[in-house]
């Protein structure tokens, strides 16, 4: 379905219910903590009852911009799910909602709810959340322009990843006008990392596996027990390692916990990083994809690395 009518009829389910759970996904990103709380203050500025879901906690990193009023404990008309559009994300939370919505720009294998509006095209889920703010009338204060611009600059890598275009600055500029800091929120993605993350980065880049442009590489639960690192300092990790000259594939395994492994992949090579992912039942974006799945990043590293390789010369 189009986005315009697609856009407008969650509007509409919004605008004919009274109560509603903000749900994105476990390790909520930038855009995954932007887009929640973003749409929660506008639809507070409503009247509306909100709470927000997170099958994870919100990094501290990202912990800093204005979240919408707990209200009272209630049972949810209308589930509204951010930022993922595959159920396995939501690491068992279940929707309360009669009604289930989805907002999401990453390529999905397969919908569901009752309304899903996913556009690959955009650079995140704040985008078409500020677009459903408008659609809806609610004012977008500096609250939620702050939360837009976090989301939006997360989700384009600081507006250096291939999904920043002339529309995501316009929309940028329009968040600075409305009382967005632009400086203070790169400063606290980028600028407040702690030392645990370079530790992680040190123990990561120390077995990095170079293999047909592929650079991959992993940290174990108890390496990072042995750390004493949290889950966010392993976040970005594989940013930097994207950041290295001629890795046209980059691979990196976490072992979020014991047995579960969680992959980022990101690639310079059109579609790669998405078909790597899909091969192990993931999904995201041709240049950024990622996937999770049960074992050791041991025993995974060598598997993916020569999927990935696959897929390097003729992606």
């Amino acid at each position: 379905m189009p986005s315009a009518p697609m856009k407008t009829r969650i509007a509409e389910i919004i605008k004919t219910h009274t109560s509603f759970e903000i749900i994105s996904h476990e390790g909520p990103d930038e855009d995954a903590v932007g887009s929640s709380r973003a749409l929660g203050l506008a639809l507070a500025s409503l009247g509306k009852a909100v709470c927000l879901v997170y099958p994870t906690p919100v990094p501290e990193a990202l912990d800093f911009t204005e979240a919408p009023p707990a209200s009272p404990a209630f049972d949810p008309e209308v589930s509204i799910i951010v930022d993922l559009s595959d159920p396995a994300m939501l690491r068992g939370v279940r929707p309360r909602g009669e009604a289930v919505v989805i907002i999401d720009h990453h390529r999905a294998r397969g919908g569901f709810g009752t309304a899903a509006w996913i556009d690959p095209g955009r650079s995140s889920t704040a985008e078409l959340v500020h677009e459903l703010i408008r659609e809806l009338g609610a004012p977008v204060t500096a609250g939620i322009a702050a939360n837009l611009y976090m989301g939006l600059f997360g989700d384009t890598g600081g507006f250096i990843h291939a999904n920043t275009n002339a529309r995501v600055f316009r929309l940028a500029h329009e968040l600075v006008e409305l009382g967005a800091d632009p400086h203070d929120i790169a400063y606290r993605i980028k600028r407040t990392k702690a030392y645990a993350f370079y530790q992680v980065l040190c123990t990561v880049m120390n077995r990095m596996i170079m293999q047909g442009g592929v650079f991959a590489s992993y940290i174990s639960h108890d390496e990072l027990a042995g750390l004493k690192a949290r889950p966010e300092d392993a976040s970005g990790i594989v940013e930097e390692m994207a950041s290295l000259k001629d890795a046209a594939l980059i691979i990196f395994l976490r072992e979020e916990r014991k047995g579960m492994v969680k992959a980022s992949i990101r690639s310079r090579v059109a579609d790669a990083a998405l078909k790597t992912a899909a091969a192990f039942g993931g999904g995201g974006h041709g240049l950024a994809a990622g996937f999770t799945v049960e074992g050791s990043p041991q025993e995974l590293i060598g598997k993916v690395v020569a999927e990935g390789v696959k897929w390097v010369p003729t992606a």
